[in-house]
């Protein structure tokens, strides 16, 4: 009878994945087109995380990605065709602690555009692709390169929604409870104050970077300077965007709507299979009986990124944790050698993260790593060096997934102390661990959705039914400010003027319309008649004759005449003695 029932439940489970494999394949399988990815931008991190998306679509369309930096070494063997500018300049590569400047440094990571930008639409003009992704971060003039194509636009971004895609789009800013994207914090604030400082900041350096862009696609409204497609509008590149892909997932940050064409694909960064980890590192973590500490602190730091008392108060505490540590190395300096202590400059993170011997994930905070920790269930302590890693591992704080240490300002007794209570409280896992079912349970995969969204794009060539109409409208227009503002003003200028829209009512303003026209536009008649009679003489007695005959008013009283004295009423007799105000 158990074996009966565990066959019944063994064809209902193959029935259920079957079902779902062909629901899915319905959407996969029946599309087919032809992709380019512009991806010029000289941020290595980004470009790694842009390039996922154009190598699991290359499995499913013939991709091109356009580029300014020598593709990464995973990347070499993949099935797209990667073409790169001959310009590449990459110039400087820091990474400015300043939120605002550090934001001001992503949008100077994209290169300029050239010849090599234009030699690349003589070879491949309008109509050779059916969709255009674009690494998108007010790189406008690439925006417009994408337009010259006459095909659908996705925008692709690596960080969560934010004002530089909201206006693509027409997404929703919610400034009444949303933290500025230029403060470190991300948790609400119940002040008042602190939300009006935050709202002056957010909407005064939003104005400015608006100002900018708005004045730009003014400039270039009516044709494109660069290409030769001077019949495409910035406007109508602009309504082809289709679709928005943010890496970002409800659980990394606060609750917001979205609008349908902002689509959520918060760890695709995170592989579908596992590959077996190099040999040094399966060695070393199988030596370890009390538990794993992974550590890396970015790939992009150099050595002035983090001070050396950070990194010698690090050491000290990890020796003394007599755990197992794998540290990825990138500094300049050589690194204090210790017997539990293995140093490498490159480690594949997100398999070891898969390892249930690693308990703690000490990380700078950027979103991917933080999603990765997150889906593995690792707690994790943030060493933030930057205000935007800042706000990432704050919104985990608060939750207790993570603690955050400033790397400027801490000491070897808080690293210590926060270290040991994660390794010690249980509780650091258990809710890693809930988190993390959060994180997975989804109705598709973040490849799959991506998958799915660029079929849709491609099925129906576009998305104009699913643009919002505030992607239109000016601030004041999607807020319903103009109709407040409109009636207000209206009630006031009624106000203000109600004597002169009385006299249009009672029609007193005929009176003065006759009076002005008697005075200014007859006036020539009266002169004709005096110029005519001019010739009369006048008998000067006759007219002092008549002066004198004149009634004048009499300015000497006459005494014999009676006194009339006015009779007071009783109210006016009962309020004589008060004095008048």
């Amino acid at each position: 009878m158990r074996t009966r029932l565990l066959y019944c439940q063994l064809g209902l489970l193959l029935t259920v994945l079957l079902s779902r494999c062909n629901a899915f394949q319905r959407h996969t399988s029946t599309v087919h087109g032809s992709i380019l990815c512009l991806f010029a931008t000289y941020n290595l991190d980004a470009f790694r995380y842009h390039l996922r998306l154009a190598d699991f679509l290359a499995r499913y369309h013939d991709v091109t990605v356009v580029g300014v930096l020598p593709i990464p070494t995973p990347y070499q063997h993949s099935n797209f065709k990667y073409v790169r500018l001959a310009n590449a300049d990459p110039g400087k590569t820091y990474e400015p602690s300043n939120r605002f400047m550090k934001l001001y440094y992503q949008w100077q990571q994209f290169a300029e555009l050239g010849r090599y930008h234009a030699g690349l639409l003589d070879a491949h003009p309008p109509g050779t692709y059916n969709l255009v992704i674009v690494a998108y971060y007010l790189n406008l003039r690439h925006l417009m390169l994408a337009g010259c194509f006459n095909a659908p636009i996705i925008l692709t971004t690596e960080t969560p929604p934010s004002f530089v895609t909201n206006w693509e789009v027409g997404n929703p800013r919610e400034e009444g409870y949303l933290t500025s994207e230029f403060v470190e914090s991300r948790l609400i604030s119940k002040s008042y104050l602190r939300r009006l400082i935050n709202l002056i900041i957010d909407k005064f350096i939003e104005g400015l970077i608006g100002g900018g862009h708005e004045v730009f696609c003014l400039i270039h409204r009516t044709f494109n300077l660069h290409f030769n497609c001077r019949n495409i509008r910035m406007e109508d590149v602009r309504r082809n965007i289709s679709l928005v892909f943010t890496n970002n997932h409800f659980t990394q940050g606060t609750i917001r709507p979205n609008v349908p064409t902002m689509v959520e694909i918060g760890g695709i960064q995170i592989p579908e299979r596992r590959i077996p980890l190099p040999q040094h590192i399966a060695d070393h973590i199988n030596k370890a009986e009390h538990g794993v500490i992974y550590i890396n602190l970015g790939k992009g730091n150099n050595c002035t990124d983090l001070p050396g008392e950070l990194l010698d108060s690090l050491h000290d505490v990890l020796v003394e944790s007599q755990r197992h540590v794998l540290w990825r190395w990138s500094h300049c300096s050589k690194p204090r050698q210790a017997s539990r202590i293995l140093y490498t400059r490159w480690m594949p993170q997100n398999d070891i993260l898969a390892q249930k011997k690693v308990k703690l994930f000490i990380t700078h905070g950027s979103m991917s790593s933080l999603g990765e920790g997150q889906y593995h269930a690792v707690p994790m302590l943030g060493v933030t060096y930057s205000s935007e890693l800042v706000g990432n591992v704050e919104f985990l704080a608060q939750y207790k997934l993570a603690e955050r240490i400033d790397a400027y300002n801490t000491n070897t007794d808080e690293i210590r102390s926060k270290l040991f209570r994660m390794l010690n409280d249980q509780s650091y896992q258990e809710r890693s661990a809930l988190y993390s079912l959060l994180y997975r349970d989804r109705q598709l995969t973040p490849r799959e959705t991506v998958l799915y969204w660029v079929n849709y794009v491609l099925r129906y060539k576009g998305t104009p039914h699913m643009r919002s109409p505030a992607a239109e409208m000016t601030q004041l227009q999607m807020l319903g400010l103009d109709f407040i503002i409109f009636t207000f003003s209206t009630i006031f200028l009624m106000w203000k003027f109600r004597g002169f829209l009385w006299c249009c009512l009672t029609g007193r303003i005929l009176v003065n319309i006759r009076k002005f026209l008697r005075l200014y536009l007859f006036g020539n008649d009266y002169e004709i008649v005096i110029d005519k009679y001019s010739n009369i003489r006048y008998d000067e007695a006759v007219v002092d004759e008549a002066r004198e005959c004149q009634i004048r008013p009499q300015t000497v009283r006459d005494p014999d005449a009676p006194r009339v004295v006015p009779v007071k009423t009783a109210r006016q007799r009962k309020f004589a003695g008060r004095r008048k105000r």
